[in-house]
């Protein structure tokens, strides 16, 4: 692999949260344990309910995430990690994510990411913590979203009542 190749590399895994902050020395070590994987226009990269062991960081490419009812529910362009947490949880994928056109991945199989973080105890630390963070971030923003959409219900049913007022006015005065 060329220098330029590597440098970028080391960059584009520096920038997925769960690796944030590992140095140098460390993101190489991660770069290492990973292959690269094409993935042609239409393309399953995962599929919900399957067995989650691997994370995949898109390299270029565009993915679509699907829910089970086939719905489009995010559209992923690079640098975007892509199962990250099966690799702590062993939960199976929540969603199916689709190559939209072709792509290029950087893959990391689970069997190997658990190797690393033996193999290097001073890299699961900050690895951990930065997925405890990315958890609080994401049950803060899930919160935040629930807020709105519990004033938009409210929102909503209030007008509904005054609909239902204006409602039966009407029928009384007809």
């Amino acid at each position: 692999m060329s220098a330029d190749k590597k440098q970028a590399l080391l960059q584009v895994v520096a920038r997925i949260p769960m690796f944030t902050g590992l140095g140098r020395e460390n993101t190489a070590l991660v770069v290492e344990a990973c292959e690269f994987r094409s993935a042609e226009k239409g393309a399953v990269i995962c599929k919900i309910k399957e067995p989650s062991d691997e994370l995949s960081i898109l390299l270029s490419g565009k993915l679509s995430v699907s829910n089970d009812k086939n719905v489009e529910i995010a559209s992923l362009v690079p640098v975007t990690p892509v199962g990250e947490m099966g690799l702590f949880t062993g939960q199976p994928r929540s969603a199916t994510v689709k190559a939209v056109e072709k792509c290029t991945l950087l893959v990391l199989k689970k069997a190997a990411f658990e190797r690393l973080m033996r193999q290097t105890p001073a890299m699961s630390r900050p690895v951990y913590r930065n997925v405890v963070q990315t958890l609080q971030q994401r049950l803060v923003e899930s919160r935040r979203q629930r807020d709105v959409s519990r004033r938009d219900v409210d929102e909503l049913e209030a007008k509904l009542a005054s609909m239902l007022e204006e409602t039966e006015k009407l029928r009384g005065g007809a």
